[in-house]
């Protein structure tokens, strides 16, 4: 199964949110509702337990792709 991941990205750089195998369709209504003004922002929390805070403002302001995560070769 191909891992997905959320392409953010925004003059301020481009953010990469790793998507958990089966969450696919928790992160598109997440998205959808800080789109539509239903959800102030999205958390995430990382492996160390920091939480990254994506805010509605800043998703309406970029240009979202949501895509295959690209697997390190190994050669």
């Amino acid at each position: 199964m191909n891992r997905k991941i959320v392409k953010i990205k925004h003059v301020t750089g481009t953010y990469n949110l790793d998507i958990e195998d089966g969450k696919l369709n928790e992160m598109q209504e997440q998205l959808d509702r800080c789109l539509n003004d239903e959800q102030p922002a999205i958390v995430v929390k990382g492996e160390n337990g920091d939480q990254f805070i994506y805010p509605s403002d800043l998703l309406k302001n970029s240009f979202i792709v949501i895509t295959d995560r690209e697997e390190a070769k190994v050669f």
